[in-house]
């Protein structure tokens, strides 16, 4: 199986359209529309070759990210992982979006010259609204899927941090789940293939944004993370391979194994409704 074979199609779509657009960014970036209102969270256009990530200092693509992300009202970053957050600065200073994130995410933005008044440093769980959109930070854990079972480069990004920097300098920060309601449609974010289960209080969500890669490492993901939200329809996302530009064809990450996904997923509920995007697709939530 491949996530061709779940791709959503609009013309089954048969509720109302309340005017929410989902657009998948690739990696675990979304953008969503409502009102004349834009909320992103873990926007990365750039998408650096594997050499550039190993060898170099990295940088946003300031053109690219401009073409494709020419509005923002906010920003939020589940974690700061460079394929997280990388691209939210360059994204605040052309947009004027403020920025919700770890304290991590926010010595980051300071090195960067963003302005104070854009930058929300967020611990635990924190409410906030942008526009029509009601946002709830929720606490989670990266999958620990590096060597010795560790969460790959853990720990903060340092208020003393020099950019560019190179990958490996982009710490995971504190990690979040990110709940979004707008015009009665629950939409949850999970970015880091993990949680923390007695932190997630939401049930029968609308739309679980659900990250998939490092799952492997992550003990009964799917049963645990679907008994919590108990979602209506499930979008995977954070399985292609973000070293590839995001107008190649799409390539899963290495160990995805995208059918073994399904069929856990199956397994736990037969009538699980799956849907992917292609990158750069935008939908309709109904």
């Amino acid at each position: 199986m491949h996530p061709d074979d779940f791709l959503w199609e609009p013309s089954k779509n048969l509720l109302p359209d309340r005017g929410i657009r989902l657009r998948w960014l690739g990696t675990a970036g979304f953008s969503l529309e409502h009102s004349g209102w834009t909320l992103l969270l873990d926007p990365y256009i750039t998408r650096v070759g594997l050499g550039r990530f190993l060898f170099s200092a990295l940088a946003p693509d300031v053109e690219l990210i401009a073409a494709e992300i020419p509005v923002a009202h906010g920003i939020v970053v589940g974690h700061s992982h460079f394929d997280h957050v990388m691209d939210v600065p360059q994204i605040a200073r052309l947009t004027g979006a403020p920025v919700w994130g770890s304290q991590s995410t926010a010595n980051l933005l300071r090195a960067c010259g963003i302005p104070e008044m854009q930058i929300h440093s967020c611990r635990g769980e924190t409410e906030f609204s942008v526009g029509p959109f009601e946002v709830k930070l929720v606490p989670s854990e990266h999958s620990r899927f590096a060597l010795g079972h560790r969460v790959p480069y853990a720990g903060d990004i340092p208020c003393s941090c020099d950019v560019p920097m190179r990958g490996s300098s982009y710490r995971c920060g504190d990690v979040f789940g990110i709940r979004v309601k707008v015009a009665n449609v629950t939409i949850y974010h999970l970015g880091s293939a993990n949680l923390i289960d007695d932190a997630i209080s939401e049930r029968n969500i609308d739309y679980f944004l659900m990250g998939i890669s490092g799952r492997y490492a992550t003990e009964r993901y799917i049963s645990r993370v679907m008994k919590r939200l108990t979602p209506h329809v499930v979008i995977p996302m954070h399985y292609d391979n973000f070293f590839r530009r995001l107008d190649a064809p799409l390539k899963l990450l290495p160990r995805t194994d995208f059918g073994r996904y399904v069929e856990d997923m199956c397994a736990f509920d037969q009538n699980v409704h799956i849907r992917t995007l292609n990158l750069g697709q935008t939908v309709q939530l109904a």
